[in-house]
């Protein structure tokens, strides 16, 4: 599996220069198999870079297959889906697996986004490749040899489900929690039990215990570390990084919880995702 951060910021996007060593793009991290199975996970305005590095391949010719996993529908996860060429080349496939809400399906609420009142783009009519929704379960399913679990976790309101994802390929695996809070220790554990043994868990913690921010819908930098820790994961990423955090304060933040681990003697390994970077299992 190669895995690759094409946005790892929170809530808006940030394109100050003091923000783009680890990126100023939302929410958008790309999977691919082995046999060249594509999955990408969330669509924020990281999409957008993301969707245009497709056009080469089969994508540019309309001949792409791609399956999106969508956490949750607040705009730092869905913003860049209408924009990159690559959904608007005829015969090019898109299968959107995510959450509806009480507002209505996963298609109703993307095709509310793309409202005149919002967009240029005037609807999914208006677009020119297929895509095909479909409600996430915590059924599993199969994309090519890639396992893809869902796990339903809940803000304090219930107007937005939000999921996490589990991708598995032989003995590989990463794990994706996104905009989570641990309200209880259920939820704690539930998450533990999702991530057991998980080569690489990425983690929303855009602020840290010690920072007095109005932030109910996010763990903090210590919840994710404790959650990693709990479930014995091989590689913690912290993403959807606060917008007001500069990258140099992102290298102190990481250099502190690093020496904490490491005067633990823990054998987890911390890193901040960082656009553009890749990984391979």
């Amino acid at each position: 599996m190669d895995i690759q951060f094409w946005g790892v910021r929170g809530y808006v996007p940030t394109p100050s220069p003091e923000y783009l060593r680890y990126g100023g793009n939302t929410c958008c991290t790309s999977v691919t198999g082995s046999r060249g199975e594509l999955i990408v996970i969330d669509a924020g305005t990281g999409f957008c870079q993301f969707g245009d590095a497709l056009l080469e391949g089969p994508f540019g010719r309309g001949e792409g297959e791609m399956i999106a996993l969508i956490s949750q529908t607040h705009w730092d996860h869905i913003l860049g889906l209408p924009f990159p060429a690559v959904v608007h080349v005829p015969g090019n496939h898109l299968t959107i697996y995510g959450p509806d809400s009480t507002r209505g399906s996963l298609g109703i609420i993307y095709d509310g986004v793309l409202s005149p009142v919002y967009s240029p783009v005037y609807g999914l009519a208006n677009i020119g490749a297929t895509h095909d929704f479909r409600s996430i379960t915590s059924e599993p399913f199969s994309v090519g040899g890639l396992t893809v679990q869902a796990l339903p976790c809940s803000h304090q309101d219930d107007t937005s489900s939000i999921w996490s994802y589990r991708i598995d390929e032989g003995d590989s695996s990463i794990v994706y929690f996104a905009d989570m809070r641990y309200a209880n220790a259920q939820m704690f554990n539930d998450a533990a039990d999702f991530a057991r043994g998980a080569d690489m868990l990425i983690h929303s913690a855009p602020y840290t215990r010690a920072e007095s921010m109005r932030d109910s819908a996010h763990s903090r930098v210590e919840d994710a570390i404790e959650v990693a820790l709990r479930a014995e994961v091989r590689q913690l990423f912290l993403f959807h990084h606060a917008p007001s955090r500069t990258d140099d304060q992102l290298d102190e933040l990481l250099a502190h919880y690093r020496a904490e681990l490491a005067a633990q003697q823990s054998p987890l390994i911390l890193e901040a995702a960082q656009e553009g970077v890749k990984i391979s299992f």
